[in-house]
């Protein structure tokens, strides 16, 4: 049989003949749990196109809403200006009425009116008489005599 020759490695470090091995950390294990980091949720904001179209709505009605009103305070003070005008008014008619009346006295008007040739009108003689209004002949439309001639020729 062949002899087996023994073969011996030497695990001394000569420089440059091998890469340099890092040296193993030691692990050491703890009891005490740590915290765990937990990630930051992303928000996520969904639209419904429904409830963007209801709030737009709403926010345009309440500008209309608001724009009525403000018409409708400019319409109630024009109406109370004008009421006060009116009352205004009918104060002066009242005062020029009162002061056309106050400007002639009937009784001197009568007498001037009589002497000029007016007759009271207890003492005139009164005729009554009565008239009849002729009858008014309605014109035909262009329909209607279209019609008139149709009837016309199928009678």
């Amino acid at each position: 049989m062949a002899m087996e020759t023994k073969v011996q490695y030497i695990n001394a470090y000569v420089s440059g003949t091998c890469a340099p091995q890092p040296e193993k950390k030691t692990h050491y294990t703890t009891s005490a749990q740590l915290p765990q980091v937990k990630k930051q949720q992303k928000w996520l904001i969904s639209f419904d196109l429904a409830a963007i179209g209801g709030i737009l709505a709403a926010v345009v009605l309440s500008v209309l809403l608001i724009v009525s009103l403000v018409q409708m305070n400019q319409a109630r003070e024009e109406a109370r200006m004008y009421e006060e005008y009116v009352i205004s008014l009918q104060e002066q008619n009242a005062q020029l009425q009162d002061t056309y009346t106050s400007g002639y006295d009937l009784e001197e008007v009568q007498s001037i009116a009589q002497a000029m040739g007016m007759v009271p009108a207890d003492q005139v003689t009164h005729i009554q008489m009565q008239v009849n209004e002729p009858e008014i002949v309605e014109e035909l439309t262009a329909w209607e005599s279209f019609w008139a001639f149709l009837v016309g020729m199928f009678a």
